[in-house]
């Protein structure tokens, strides 16, 4: 008799087990095609808006070379603007574009003030305008993404004069082929 009561109850919590595995399969969310078709076109919107912001950025940064090179005022600020901008390439080839265009914010941030320093005028085009505003979305902490660029090459020195010539056509090989950030 304890046998079969052994057995019974065994069967039982077989049963259930079995029964609890095929609803939890059942319960998994699956995305609808047009949903992934949309996740999608959200993702390439994102990148072309980030080419964009980095491309503005980039302008930025080569207007403050040239004051830097004539006024030779090193703050340390420029040597900041490259390092996130180059940060923010690096970024957007992993197609992390949000995070891209903050640091090509902080990246023109600093820029904007090393052309400040070096007696230059900033004209409100270079500025970040609305729609570079409301495509950044919710901003991140500079601090955040300073501790992000010390911690992606620790032995990075924000030195102005130790930018060459050679490291500023470097940024601009961001101006050519936008094939290298498409979502493949």
């Amino acid at each position: 008799m304890k046998i079969k009561c052994k057995l019974f109850v065994s069967s039982i919590f077989a049963v259930g087990i079995l029964l609890s595995s095929v609803t939890a399969n059942a319960q998994k969310r699956v995305k609808h095609p047009v949903a992934k078709q949309k996740i999608a076109q959200h993702h390439k919107g994102e990148m072309a808006q980030a080419i964009k912001v980095l491309k503005r950025t980039n302008k930025i940064i080569l207007v403050a070379h040239g004051h830097i090179k004539r006024s030779k005022i090193y703050t340390g600020d420029f040597a900041k603007a490259v390092h996130h901008q180059r940060h923010a390439k690096k970024l957007l080839k992993t197609h992390k574009a949000h995070r891209a265009m903050q640091h090509s914010r902080v990246a023109r941030m600093y820029a904007l003030k090393s052309i400040k320093a070096n007696k230059g005028m900033v004209n409100k085009e270079m500025e970040f305008n609305d729609e570079e505003n409301k495509i950044m979305g919710e901003k991140i902490s500079d601090a955040e993404l300073e501790k992000e660029l010390k911690d992606s090459n620790p032995n990075i020195k924000f030195d102005d004069a130790t930018i060459s010539d050679k490291e500023m056509t470097e940024l601009q090989v961001l101006e050519t082929d936008e094939a290298d950030y498409k979502n493949e």
